[in-house]
């Protein structure tokens, strides 16, 4: 069974990196569809200018316009067609990434034409099926909300709460291989301390008490103020009144 998981999630690595390529030509799509636009916008106002103003060659200068308009309306035709087919693959690719993890993941499937219209009444949404208990739910919301709202300043909050999820369903592995990814990619994030304290929860119930204690520490230290800081506290003790874990 951990061979079949380990070998989905490659299969799902691969298929993030091919999406990312995906992206980047979406968006230099995207950058040359604007920019066919203005130049389209440009062409415009020249022929608004000559349309305004007498000219001898009124004639010729027009239909040399016209023509510019009819090549630039060509090319930027041939852009969007590209970009739509883009956009295409990649929600495609998306859908797909979800299914698999959700498979991996043996979480619920979710449908998504019940999802809020804002990405704040999306994430509300998550948040509250993480309180009621619902982790598998929750974490299939936060998943829909990071694949339409990638760049959402929450973004990162919602993977937090996607290993944190783990942590409190009892699947420590999951939890700590999600949230150390977090912690890698973002290590100034101001949602660490809730990394901080979960990975360590988890690998306590993994029986590394001695690397939760490191984490607990470098808590404490690092967000004096956070709102776990008593269970955090409360944990070290424990930590360091269990044998052998100092």
């Amino acid at each position: 069974m951990r061979a079949d998981i380990d070998s989905l999630r490659a299969d799902v690595d691969t298929m993030r990196e091919s999406f990312e390529v995906e992206r980047q030509r979406f968006e230099g799509l995207f950058q040359e569809a604007t920019r066919q636009v203005e130049q389209l916008q440009a062409v415009l106002q020249r022929t608004t200018d000559l349309l305004t103003r007498n000219s001898a060659d009124f004639g010729a200068e027009f239909e040399e316009l016209a023509d510019e308009v009819r090549q630039v309306r060509g090319r930027l035709d041939e852009v969007m067609a590209a970009l739509r087919e883009s956009q295409a693959a990649s929600a495609t690719q998306t859908r797909r990434i979800d299914r698999i993890e959700r498979a991996v993941g043996l979480d619920p499937e979710i449908d998504e034409t019940e999802a809020p219209a804002t990405a704040e009444e999306l994430y509300v949404k998550a948040s509250d099926l993480l309180a009621a208990g619902s982790y598998g739910v929750a974490r299939a919301w936060f998943r829909l909300f990071l694949s339409r709202y990638p760049d959402d300043a929450k973004a990162i909050s919602a993977r937090v709460e996607i290993g944190v999820s783990y942590s409190m369903e009892g699947r420590h592995e999951d939890a700590v291989a999600t949230l150390s990814e977090v912690a890698q990619r973002w290590p100034d994030a101001p949602e660490n301390d809730r990394v901080f304290f979960y990975t360590a929860t988890s690998l306590q119930a993994l029986g590394r008490c001695e690397d939760a204690l490191v984490l607990l520490r470098q808590m404490l230290r690092k967000f004096p103020e956070s709102p776990l800081k008593p269970q955090a506290e409360a944990l070290q003790t424990q930590l360091r009144a269990t044998p052998g874990c100092r």
